[in-house]
């Protein structure tokens, strides 16, 4: 009863609020979802002749809810805004509104002074460069099947991942000067969010804030400098024994050449950190070693929208930027690296080696939403090369790219090659070797024969070698993606998708302190493989709103038993149907 007067009273004052602005719109989105999960294999009952069977874990389990998010949006004059995300959900299972929950998905102002002042307050989404602020994604899928990525973009809209932005709470502002002479344009760019509460007692308020400052001098050439402070504000708490700081200034510059049929690019961008931190009375500071420097020249030849690029970058070890380097998933979960806890979709905790199947489908638990001021643990057998990002650090050597094509044409494709090295070695005098390749294609066979019904076939491949000859490492990891979407009438689509990951060899993840410095290694050996044979149907309402059902059939093996540990065999599968529908509007 005090749920519904609550909601009737926010509705009621929500209502009289709306009714004084000059102009009302809404957006929003509405979703149901239902899983229904099956887990089993060795990992479930090692040996049941020998009476070794899980009597602990549920072997089957099924979940799902309803939401509803409705944005509102009141803009009283030209110059402000205010906007709420209001989101109402249901648990699958609750009935009458039973389950249900009502809560502020997200809060802005936002409006612009003197005609030239751009201003948002409240829940901002934030992105500088890919070496100061940037939510990188965890792992390559540029070419995955459609029935993966509407999965994939569930979980990128439950967990604010937005492009390659990061969802922060504070100010963003910026403005922009048009000139007639000597540069075209000239901007401004400041933010500051507060990424981590004080508890009043030993942790103070943590505050990310920043900006960047970019000219247009011609069509020719563009520059920018950029910084970000990521800091404790020490007078939050009555102890003055807590105070993080990590600045990061870079600049970065684009010159282009535009002639009739060609294109040419020259960029860059480079710049440096500085870190210190107070903790109990211990203070490390760095000053060496932190500086990074990335640039490249780029072709195009616009008939055939072809591209080419070549790049070198030059990262240093003690190189630390928060806002670039910060994963946006767990990979270390409830436990260690080996070992983890991931619920099902059915609300339903499973003991059991983390797989790629997680990665994909899992809206919550997994995923990372806050800025961290330390390295985050990561599986090699996902992304050993570039774990953090292009702003990894330690990181030396040249990348090349070719592509090719765009969505709505015969073929798209884009090939890419990271062939990389360690700085100083990690662990051992020894330094790392690191080769890359990715890349795949769309082919969008309808185009060929000439039908009007969509037919597009899919291709992926991600592949990455770690070598050491000193304290010997030989580290193997590849990505196969494939997909298939036919468009038998008009809105329906028939999904089909397959992915295989297959890791083999051992190598050495450290393990980083409250400092960034290297506490221990996780010894890995590896030799598993991982794939999803996933289909299904869709019918697409619009652009936005869809129904689609699918089966996903997921397995896990790994030849090594890393630990012993009898709890954690390794191998099992899990079969999961799955529905959705969503509507945006």
């Amino acid at each position: 009863m005090i749920r519904k007067l609550v909601l009737i009273a926010f509705v009621l004052l929500s209502a009289g609020n709306i009714l004084k602005a000059q102009v009302v719109y809404f957006n929003g989105l509405g979703r149901a979802l239902v899983t229904t999960d099956n887990i089993g294999g060795v990992a479930m009952d090692p040996d049941p002749a020998a009476g070794l069977t899980d009597t602990i874990n549920p072997r089957s389990g099924t979940g799902g809810y309803t939401i509803f998010d409705l944005g509102v949006n009141a803009q009283p004059n030209e110059n402000l805004r205010a906007h709420a995300l209001l989101r109402i959900r249901n648990e699958f299972g609750g009935f009458y509104g039973d389950g249900s929950f009502l809560e502020f998905r997200q809060l802005r102002l936002d409006g612009v002074l003197g005609k030239v002042f751009k201003y948002e307050i409240g829940d901002v989404d934030l992105m500088l460069t890919p070496y100061t602020l940037y939510n990188f994604e965890e792992m390559y899928n540029d070419f995955e099947a459609d029935v993966f990525a509407i999965r994939r973009s569930i979980v990128h809209y439950e967990n604010f991942n937005f492009g390659n932005k990061w969802r922060l709470q504070g100010f963003n502002g910026s403005a922009a000067f048009q000139y007639e002479k000597g540069i075209e344009r000239l901007g401004f760019r400041a933010f500051a969010t507060r990424t981590n509460r004080t508890n009043f007692l030993n942790v103070p308020d943590r505050v990310l804030a920043g900006g960047r400052i970019d000219v247009k001098q011609s069509k020719y050439l563009s520059v920018g400098l950029n910084a970000t402070n990521f800091f404790d504000i020490v007078t939050t708490v009555p102890s003055d024994l807590t105070n993080y700081n990590n600045r990061v200034f870079t600049g970065d510059f684009a010159s282009t050449l535009d002639l009739d049929a060609f294109r040419f690019k020259l960029f860059g961008e480079g710049g440096l950190s500085n870190y210190s931190y107070d903790l109990d009375g211990v203070n490390v500071t760095r000053t060496d070693d932190n500086y990074f420097y990335d640039m490249g020249l780029s072709g195009e030849y616009k008939p055939l929208q072809a591209k080419v690029a070549v790049s070198y970058r030059n990262v240093q070890p003690d190189f630390l930027s928060p806002g670039a380097q910060t994963r946006r998933i767990f990979d270390g979960g409830i436990g260690d690296l080996d070992h983890q806890i991931y619920p099902f979709l059915g609300n339903q905790e499973v003991y059991r080696n983390p797989m790629l199947f997680d990665r994909i489908t899992q809206e919550y638990g997994l995923r990372n939403l806050t800025i961290q001021p330390t390295l985050m643990p990561f599986l090699p057998q996902y992304n050993n090369i570039t774990p953090y990002g292009t702003a990894t650090p330690n990181r030396q050597g040249f990348t090349a790219t070719v592509s090719a094509g765009e969505d709505d044409k015969i073929l798209k494709f884009n090939a890419t090659a990271d062939l990389l090295t360690e700085i100083v070695g990690v662990g051992s005098p020894g330094t790392r070797t690191f080769t890359g390749l990715r890349g795949g294609m769309v082919l969008n066979v309808n185009r060929i024969l000439g039908w009007e019904k969509a037919i597009a076939l899919n291709g992926g491949i991600r592949y990455e070698d770690t070598r050491r000859e000193q304290n010997p490492i030989n580290f193997q990891s590849t990505l196969y993606d494939a997909g298939l979407s036919i468009e038998v009438l008009t809105g329906l689509d028939i999904l089909g998708g397959y992915k295989l990951l297959v890791a083999s060899g051992n190598e050495f993840v450290p393990v980083y302190d409250s400092f960034n410095f290297i506490s221990d290694y996780d010894d890995l050996s590896l030799d598993l493989t991982e794939d999803i044979l996933a289909f299904g149907v869709r019918y697409r309402f619009s652009n936005n709103s869809y129904f689609t059902f699918q089966g996903h059939f997921a397995g896990f093996t790994n030849r090594v038993n890393i630990t012993g540990d009898e709890r954690f065999p390794g191998n099992y599968s899990i079969n999961q149907a799955f529905l959705n529908y969503t509507m945006v509007f």
